[in-house]
């Protein structure tokens, strides 16, 4: 490829982030500013995303959105992403950074599945095996989903008794509604021996495109351990959460220009 082609990509691509990043549209002025390249330039790329829809030109406002055609482009690949596939090199990177026991789970019906696990070289064994179900409410890969699910669901849930597993289940309607709240405000799940004696787990929430929640990611391990290194493995899980939302298309906020 020559330079003078690859520089005409490369600008392209620029203005096309650059318009994808702002809610209300942006002008041409704001173009040739932020990207950094000649009005002319700019004004005849933008010609041509325009009569291919990559973009959308607003005459009442004179500024340019992002087109039907990038959508379109955007959500095949999208469509096409398998969660598991996406999932497994970041949950094997963090088992080995953190030494324990990664998974990724799904919700169904109240429980959740656990369709992959990466173990770490501290890792101990735990009683969850892949393709296994679980009560959702107790423990940290259901809560972290079920926080984020509309309320209905997890009333429907707690419709019936709850069944404590461990002397540390919370099977209480409103703490559960509680604990919920903390975990959309701090970002993270935590079951302390609420589904098994002696395990700890943390979990974070996996958005896709939608911005909805379709699965958790969580790291296990033993209850001593892990209050000694929490913080870091907070830390860890939440990188590689958002790093796989991204690359199911979660965007968190579009920041307007």
């Amino acid at each position: 490829m020559n330079e003078k082609l690859n520089s005409s990509i490369d600008k392209t691509l620029s203005i096309l982030e650059f318009v994808s990043r702002s809610t209300r549209g942006v002008s041409l002025a704001e173009i040739v500013k932020v990207v950094g390249i000649p009005k002319t330039t700019a004004f005849r790329i933008l010609d041509v995303l325009l009569a291919r829809e990559y973009v959308a030109w607003d005459q009442d406002s004179e500024r340019y959105s992002i087109g039907l055609k990038t959508v379109e482009v955007g959500l095949s690949g999208l469509i096409g992403q398998d969660i598991v596939e996406v999932s497994i090199p970041y949950l094997r990177e963090l088992a080995t950074t953190v030494g324990e026991t990664s998974f990724l789970a799904v919700y169904n019906n109240g429980d959740v599945v656990y369709l992959y696990k990466a173990e770490g070289n501290q890792a101990i064994v735990t009683t969850a095996t892949l393709g296994s179900r679980r009560p959702a409410y107790c423990t940290a890969l259901g809560k972290a989903i079920l926080a984020n699910l509309p309320i209905e669901e997890a009333d429907r849930i707690f419709e019936k008794p709850l069944e404590k597993l461990t002397e540390k289940s919370v099977v209480d309607r409103m703490q559960l509604h509680e604990e919920f709240a903390h975990i959309r405000m701090n970002g993270y799940s935590i079951d302390d021996e609420g589904i098994e004696v002696g395990l700890y787990c943390l979990a974070v929430p996996i958005y896709n495109y939608t911005g909805g929640v379709v699965a958790a990611i969580s790291v296990s391990g033993p209850v001593k351990r892990f209050c000694d290194n929490k913080e870091r493995i907070v830390e860890e899980l939440k990188h590689v959460g958002a790093m796989i939302s991204r690359r199911l298309g979660y965007v968190r906020a579009m920041r307007g220009v």
